[in-house]
């Protein structure tokens, strides 16, 4: 009568189980480390006085398919006028640049108003861009760790 050992593939079942009820956790971990490290590379693009820079924060899809760096949502910038303003809008007028409207003409007794305004645009930052081509090796350490740990639990060691 012959005999056969199944308890390698119980092993590689059990780990199999474990790693589909884990990795979703283990995906959210990494993309929040990602996300920290670039919400810190955007600030820094930033730069300034740190009023934009609270305005980022990151965001990790809800699937956890994607993270990304974006300004925070419902959070209004008021002018002195008491116009107000998403902090979205006015983080992407810095970060694509903008138009200027032109002066208004006020002519009265020889005087002719001069804007100090010599440009038809203010150019953009570009934060978001800049962070965006660096993102090649942002990350690559912690995805290979991951990788590793899959590996580990597939061959019967997790």
């Amino acid at each position: 009568m012959q005999s056969i050992e199944l308890d390698g593939l119980d092993r590689l079942l059990d780990g199999w189980e474990s790693l589909q009820r884990d990795f979703p956790g283990m995906k959210r971990e990494l993309l929040e480390e990602l996300g920290r490290s670039l919400l810190e590379d955007v600030r820094s693009e930033i730069g300034g006085g740190g009023q934009v820079q609270g305005w980022q924060e990151r965001y990790v899809g809800s699937r956890n398919g994607y993270v990304a760096v974006r300004p925070k949502a419902k959070l209004y910038k008021t002018t002195a006028g008491g116009k107000q303003y998403a902090v979205g809008y006015v983080t992407n007028a810095i970060d694509g640049g903008h138009k200027h409207r032109r002066p208004s003409a006020q002519k009265r007794d020889g005087y002719r108003y001069r804007g100090r305004i010599h440009v038809p645009a203010v150019p953009g930052k570009h934060f978001y861009a800049a962070v965006r081509s660096t993102l090649g090796n942002v990350g690559q350490q912690e995805v290979q760790a991951l990788a590793a740990e899959i590996a580990r639990r597939l061959e019967g060691a997790g």
